[in-house]
């Protein structure tokens, strides 16, 4: 499922650091290295700075070192800030207006008339997010039609009213894909390929097809224990919220180029950017003094980011196909090493090691009334696990007195074996469990 934005505005400040000056390549060598050799990610990072590589690393599935070649990730949502290029292209070329309604085309969509091209762009429509809905699961890995979609899009009940607040949807995507395709007559990979790749020479960046697979794309894979192969959603289904594969290389190229108007004009562009935290296909994420523009993305196990720090003419892509470490706190070693933020440290992935006889006293089934699935937590060896109903099964990391977690998910359980409870955190989401 693609991801909305993994890493909140305030998603890097952090408490201040002090460390020595060192050679950050190596530093991230060091990181990187210890991240293979725990299992906590796969996938590659680049830097580009000034235009030139500074860095980049990849952690392979079965390797416990880096090496220098990276394959190609599907990228998920940061599809959409190429999508909302292609967009402010057709404004450029007269083909249509932010303030167009969405009437325009799909009169059947819930409050189309009073949706305009622009709130489709900034997630300001109220139109429901499709991959939320619990039937997503049902469909996803099987071709859909452009009608299906509409269908299935025209029954969805508004959020909330147009322009009335931000909240992600991947269906304003999709309707921004179909829109391209009506105003050109082409396929949206087709316009991405004539209309930026081509031009900018991203020969590694394109719609991933259900036919014709590169063999340069990576896999993608859950921690369950061990990495554990992932789904794929059918690539009729996520267009432009979420269907590119690139390469990281390429993402940062692109970020840059759009910063330096390669593809639109610095008027358009400064419009993207938008002038709050969410602007049209790109989000803002400081680092303390500093300001970066880009996007996250996640799709059937990859997660990403890709952003440009224009102060820095600095430019980041990551691309995981496999991560039990969180993104944002990679990220945010990954910058802190860059910017030699003093006082940081290499993460420590210590685990707290209890006894059989201690986890088995946190099994058994847990449900609450104010959560729909039931969660069983059991043992499989030595290895505490929970799965919610119908979902796929993960591993807990004792952290401390009757607290586990699942990091990778944000995923905290704290248990109480006598009264036999347990509290679910998970972001903002707190609900008391009773087994």
């Amino acid at each position: 499922m693609f991801l909305k934005n993994l890493m909140s505005t305030a998603g890097l400040l952090l408490l201040s650091f002090s460390i020595a000056a060192q050679n950050p390549t190596a530093q991230l060598d060091s990181l990187f290295s210890l991240l293979a050799r725990e299992n906590q990610v796969l996938g590659s990072v680049y830097i580009l700075k000034e235009g030139r590589p500074f860095y980049q690393a990849t952690i392979s599935k079965g390797s416990t070192t880096i090496s220098r070649q990276s394959p190609l990730y599907r990228i998920g949502s940061i599809s959409k800030t190429f999508t909302a290029t292609l967009v402010m292209q057709a404004v450029a070329d007269g083909k249509l207006e932010l303030e167009d309604n969405l009437a325009q085309w799909y009169p059947e969509i819930s409050n189309a008339a009073s949706i305009d091209i622009r709130m489709l762009l900034a997630h300001r429509s109220g139109i429901h997010n499709f991959t939320n809905d619990a039937a997503y699961s049902s469909i996803m890995e099987s071709p859909q039609t452009k009608e299906q979609m509409l269908q299935r899009f025209a029954l969805l009940e508004p959020d909330f009213s147009p322009d009335e607040k931000m909240e992600y949807s991947n269906t304003n995507y999709v309707l921004l894909s179909y829109i391209l395709e009506d105003l050109y007559q082409k396929p949206i990979a087709q316009l991405l390929s004539e209309n930026i790749c081509t031009q900018a020479k991203l020969d590694n960046t394109y719609f991933f097809t259900a036919e014709k697979r590169s063999e340069a794309e990576a896999d993608s894979y859950y921690w369950t224990g061990s990495w554990t192969a992932a789904t794929n959603t059918h690539p009729s289904i996520p267009l432009g919220a979420g269907g590119v594969v690139s390469h990281p290389e390429e993402l940062c190229l692109f970020m840059r180029g759009l910063h330096q108007a390669e593809f639109l004009s610095e008027e358009a562009l400064e419009i993207m950017k938008g002038p709050s935290e969410t602007g049209l296909g790109l989000f803002r994420y400081p680092f303390y003094d500093k300001l970066a523009f880009g996007h996250n993305g996640g799709i059937d196990g990859f997660v990403s980011h890709a952003s440009y720090m224009p102060s820095e003419d600095l430019a980041i892509a990551l691309c995981l196909n496999g991560s039990q470490y969180p993104m944002n706190d990679l990220l945010i070693d990954i910058l802190s090493i860059y910017f030699q933020r003093e006082g940081y440290e290499l993460p420590s992935f210590e685990k707290l090691e209890l006894e059989e006889e201690v986890l088995v006293r946190y099994t058994g089934t847990y449900k609450s009334a104010n959560f729909p699935l039931d969660i069983k937590v059991f043992l499989e060896g030595k290895t505490l696990k929970a799965q919610a109903s119908g979902q796929g099964a993960f591993p807990l990391s004792a952290k401390g007195d009757n607290v586990f977690e699942f990091k990778a998910a944000g995923i905290t359980m704290t248990f109480n074996p006598e009264a036999g409870t347990m509290n679910f955190e998970q972001g903002g989401l707190k609900v008391p469990f009773k087994r």
